[in-house]
């Protein structure tokens, strides 16, 4: 009887050890509208994994019209012939939201899984302008589900860099920028290299908001491609601290233990054989 009890704590400090500590998405769970770009020889390459770059556009081309998100940054090049060995998603964000005002991510992220052939350990995240704000919020929300990340002309919460520190980011801003002051990138910059970051910032002198042309630049696909997920760390150096409800909460069996247990020798070959 107490054997079992003693397998049930281990496997109950198992989970709460191993259990990923990142922030939870409780945003309402919705489905926006999106636009995929495929690469060239997608179809002639059927058992290949391919790097996934989601790009958030900014509030101009906010609304239901699908197609005016490729008036500017990756999808107008995209749509001009630019060649990439990309899958791209460009989802469309709704007037009157942000990109982090719900959770429309893990809805297209399961359709794109399981639609293409994606490789989980090479998605990207950029945007620019109100994108840039929702690429650092989302890098924020989903530590671990990036491998690199590049904000364009955004910003976010200096108290998030030690949630991204591990992350590669690459920040794009103009100095002559008057819609969004480029002290914004400037404070995310310092942040993280507060924090040690590998943060890689382009601040671009006498440049203002339209810095879309960054997205004609092979350098930056090149720069991400360097880059893989990196595995979920513990978040602790220590064992964290488990109390009696904790473990119960996990396992109910647990509320059965007696106060007290008399110590009784465990035979391991009960459990191999």
């Amino acid at each position: 009887m107490y054997q079992r009890y003693f397998f049930l704590l281990l496997m109950g400090l198992f989970f709460l050890i191993a259990s990923p500590s990142q922030a939870q998405n409780n945003t309402k769970k919705v489905r926006y509208n999106y636009l995929t770009f495929l690469p060239e020889n997608y179809d002639s390459l059927q058992h290949q994994l391919y790097p996934v770059i989601f790009y958030l556009h900014g509030r101009s081309v906010s609304g239901t019209n699908i197609n005016r998100i490729k008036r500017y940054g990756l999808p107008f090049f995209l749509d001009r012939g630019k060649k990439m060995d990309f899958i791209v998603v460009a989802p469309q964000c709704p007037w009157g939201k942000n990109w982090a005002s719900e959770n429309w991510l893990d809805t297209i992220y399961s359709e794109v899984s399981s639609q293409y052939r994606i490789d989980p350990d090479r998605v990207y995240l950029t945007g620019m302008s109100l994108g840039g704000f929702g690429t650092w919020e989302l890098a924020n929300r989903y530590p671990h589900r990036f491998a690199a990340i590049a904000p364009l002309c955004g910003g976010g919460k200096t108290q998030w860099a030690e949630n991204l520190a591990h992350l590669p980011v690459w920040v794009f801003h103009g100095t002559a920028d008057r819609q969004v002051p480029v002290r914004r990138s400037d404070q995310m910059v310092e942040a993280l290299k507060a924090q040690g970051a590998a943060v890689t910032y382009s601040r671009l002198k006498n440049t203002g908001h339209d810095i879309h042309r960054t997205y004609n630049n092979d350098q930056l696909y090149e720069w991400f491609l360097r880059y893989t997920r990196r595995p979920f760390p513990f978040e602790t150096d220590s064992i964290p601290t488990i109390n009696s409800r904790t473990l119960a909460e996990v396992f109910p069996q647990l509320n059965e233990i007696p106060k007290s247990l008399p110590i009784e020798p465990i035979k391991l070959e009960r459990f191999i054989q």
